[in-house]
């Protein structure tokens, strides 16, 4: 993954260092970058940071170090050449070496290894984090694509993760949605999408609530409080109504992520999250939170994170509380050494004042918890909300993407494949779709979801990963042998086919970014550059129609491994590409 990287620095460290000049920083693997164009070189070293230390502009320093450094060549085959570009020192790799040292290790599996490549650390990734009683819509999607996606990444490299949903299954929201069912609703519960219909109550509830002139609204928000008070205390006839109807949204969910293939390994519900009081009483007789105006609380002002309310006057818990509780719980009933949470901006203070109370109340972990937070999901009409019921929900989201993918894709093969083939094929491209378009930003943009520019084969798309991907497929079928893994990739002459080599040898590293950097959208990022390179590649470089055997086989193989890479990387984003479409 670095050996081209070690060797840049080591002819760099031999050559600074054997100028004697006091002053001169050490050269890491950091200080190495890729430049923007491939016509520049495969890596660069900017020389920025010697300025001061050779007294020297970095123009002139990037000349005299690349005239210095002509001599490494002859000795150090993996380069092919040492050029200055401005304050830059520009680095080109032999291809020959490239392809030997990439392709064969893909072919046998061995560069997809993880053991050894971090330090092994015991993770908890908490993701999704949904509401019973309110629908699921295609905002939710980017909360379980990125999380998915870290817990996938963060294995890869060697970590042993957890997959955890944190439940909403109790609130004020609960209370609107059962208050409405039980007084207002006119008609009985459907059969099916019973949990986006129990979101549609809510979403009533809370037009009705607003609307209502000022004397009946006291009425109703009194009701409410009356059914949120039968919840709390856990019986009647209430309680049993909550109980049935909590059901109906988990079956939901449960649907939902096995539509999109996500994996959850534990599951919190914040109804069982009573160890949160017992947490801030603890803290309370401790002298660590503080009474204020009859609540309590953890005075963050010195850190300038405000107060951080823990409960209120009248006693009663609140989301914070539970938070508390659910940390506890994560150190100490499943023994984690990290815990990252996936939420959105909007909880950023929050999640600060969380991870100060927990350092304060003495939990160690509290400085290994992190927050993925990430922007919103908009529609190109503007923000969604379930309150305002202006969302897209997952079942017309769903028959929406299938209607497009059937009519677009999947219509002339219908005579050809079997029900079965077209139904999984259209799921398969639907959730590349989703989960590509929810991953391939950075996770701090808010992103605009619009259905048919998401499933167009052509651009930066999941769609045209997958396209990309049944090509390979193709020219595998049409060349029906084994790709020979000590073919002689001195054939691969063409600059697309080392410029994907490249793409290829690259793929690690961008995994191990996006893990530590908690940035999915750099493997999304990695495999549209690998596909686009196949593509101009497929096009300069036939196997079927190669001048020999011996140059149809060095492609086969390149192409092979590009499959294989192509595949390993969709799987990371939680896609499973089909074979043809």
């Amino acid at each position: 993954m670095y050996r081209f990287v070690d060797t840049i620095v080591t002819i760099l460290d031999r050559e600074l260092k054997g100028r004697g000049l006091p002053g001169l920083p050490e050269i890491g693997r950091g200080w190495i970058e890729q430049p923007p164009e491939p016509e520049l070189g495969d890596y660069a070293f900017p020389c920025f940071r010697l300025a001061k230390a050779l007294r020297k502009p970095p123009a002139v320093i990037a000349q005299e170090l690349a005239a210095a450094l002509q001599g490494a060549l002859a000795a150090e085959p993996l380069l092919t050449a040492i050029e200055s570009a401005g304050p830059y020192v520009n680095f080109r790799v032999s291809v020959e070496e490239l392809a030997r040292h990439t392709l064969p290790a893909i072919l046998d599996g061995s560069s997809f290894e993880q053991s050894g490549r971090v330090r092994r650390e015991k993770v908890m990734v908490e993701y999704s984090q949904p509401n019973t009683h309110k629908a699921f819509h295609v905002g939710h999607m980017r909360n379980v694509a990125l999380g998915d996606a870290l817990v996938r990444m963060m294995e890869y490299v060697g970590h042993e993760v957890i997959a955890a949903n944190y439940i909403g299954d109790v609130g004020a929201h609960i209370a609107k949605c059962l208050w409405y069912y039980r007084n207002h609703r006119t008609e009985a519960p459907p059969a099916a999408n019973r949990g986006e219909w129990l979101g549609e109550m809510y979403t009533a509830a809370t037009r009705l609530l607003e609307a209502a002139p000022p004397a009946e609204r006291k009425t109703y928000e009194a009701e409410v409080s009356r059914v949120l008070a039968q919840l709390e205390a856990r019986e009647g006839e209430v309680y049993r109504l909550w109980e049935e109807t909590r059901a109906w949204s988990l079956e939901a969910f449960h649907e939902i992520y096995r539509w999109l293939g996500a994996r959850f390994d534990h599951w919190f519900y914040e109804s069982g999250m009573e160890l949160g009081r017992q947490i801030v009483e603890d803290g309370l007789r401790r002298g660590i939170l503080v009474r204020s105006q009859g609540a309590a609380g953890m005075d963050l002002e010195p850190y300038g994170l405000g107060f951080f309310l823990l409960l209120k006057a009248d006693g009663n818990t609140l989301y914070s509380t539970k938070d508390l509780a659910l940390a506890h719980l994560k150190f100490e009933r499943y023994g984690i050494e990290r815990s990252i949470y996936v939420v959105g901006t909007e909880q950023n203070l929050h999640f600060q004042q969380v991870f100060k109370t927990l350092e304060l109340l003495g939990y160690a972990q509290a400085a290994r918890c992190q927050h993925l937070s990430y922007g919103l999901v908009m529609l190109p009409e503007g923000k969604m909300s379930s309150r305002a019921g202006n969302v897209i929900l997952f079942s017309a989201l769903r028959d929406r993407m299938n209607a497009y993918i059937l009519s677009h894709y999947l219509e002339p093969h219908r005579g050809d494949w079997s029900d079965a083939e077209i139904a999984e094929t259209c799921r398969r491209i639907a959730v590349a779709a989703i989960r590509y378009g929810m991953i391939k930003q950075d996770p701090a943009k808010n992103i605009v979801f619009n259905l048919e520019d998401w499933l167009v084969s052509e651009g930066d798309t999941g769609t045209y990963l997958c396209y990309a991907y049944t090509r390979i497929c193709s020219v595998q079928r049409l060349v029906p042998r084994e790709p020979d893994p000590r073919a002689d990739f001195t054939l691969l002459t063409h600059e697309n086919e080392k410029r994907l080599v490249r793409e290829l040898y690259d793929f690690n590293r961008s995994v191990h970014q996006a893990a530590e950097q908690l940035r999915p959208n750099l493997v999304a990022n990695a495999l549209f550059r690998l596909a686009k390179e196949f593509s101009r590649t497929y096009t300069t470089s036939s196997v079927k129609n190669a001048e020999n055997d011996a140059v149809g086989d060095a492609r086969l193989a390149l192409f092979a491994a590009t499959r294989a890479v192509l595949e390993r990387g969709l799987h990371l984003i939680g896609i499973v590409p089909p074979e043809r479409m």
